[in-house]
């Protein structure tokens, strides 16, 4: 979601109504929320090896790091 959102080149994605999101800030709370104590990530899920830490935290480091390249810290693009 984050390579198709990044290429898509937008910061916020029109919602239901006139509700807008910044879709940066909205999609890294999820894995920041995930986050284990030891600092990896798992999926319950077992589907396509999504149980291994390893593969999983690789996945959520790429989000993050997309991500946080596309933030702007205030500076005009």
């Amino acid at each position: 979601m984050t390579k198709a959102l990044t290429i898509y080149g937008v910061d916020e994605l029109k919602l239901a109504g006139e509700r807008k999101a910044n879709w940066r800030k909205e999609l890294a709370l999820k894995p920041i929320n995930l986050q284990q104590r030891d600092g990896s990530w798992f999926n319950d899920n077992g589907r396509w090896w999504e149980k291994d830490p390893s593969l999983v935290t690789s996945y959520a480091v790429l989000s993050l790091e997309m991500i946080h390249r596309g933030l702007s810290w205030g500076q005009e693009p």
